[in-house]
């Protein structure tokens, strides 16, 4: 396994903090403040979208998580979260030809 950059290790130090330091100030804002703070929110925001990235950098034992991301997962993937309301109404008829094309395939020689 290839040891990552220390520079990305550097950002997901930072990274890291900066996601700790956000949900501090958003813990500290949402206790010490009105319930419609504007500002707390958007530290809690930005304070869990920093941990999402965080956990997704790469550590000493682990390639980054976008690692095996190939170019056609990407274009499925982006395809895919465009789709989805109308691949959603469509699930059951897909369910239906995935059963169906089951039982149909063509089967192994046996003996």
């Amino acid at each position: 396994m290839n040891t990552p950059d220390p520079s990305l290790i550097d950002r997901r130090r930072r990274v890291g903090w900066t996601a700790l330091a956000c949900l501090c100030a958003a813990f500290v804002g949402l206790a010490t403040t009105e319930e419609n703070s504007v500002w707390a929110a958007a530290a809690m925001r930005i304070g869990l979208v920093l941990g999402a990235l965080w956990l997704c950098f790469p550590t000493k034992t682990r390639p980054a998580a976008w690692a095996v991301l190939t170019q056609g997962r990407l274009a499925a993937l982006v395809i895919g979260a465009l789709l989805w309301p109308r691949i959603k109404s469509a699930m059951p008829f897909l369910a239906i030809a995935a059963i169906v094309l089951w039982f149909i395939r063509p089967r192994g020689k046996r003996g």
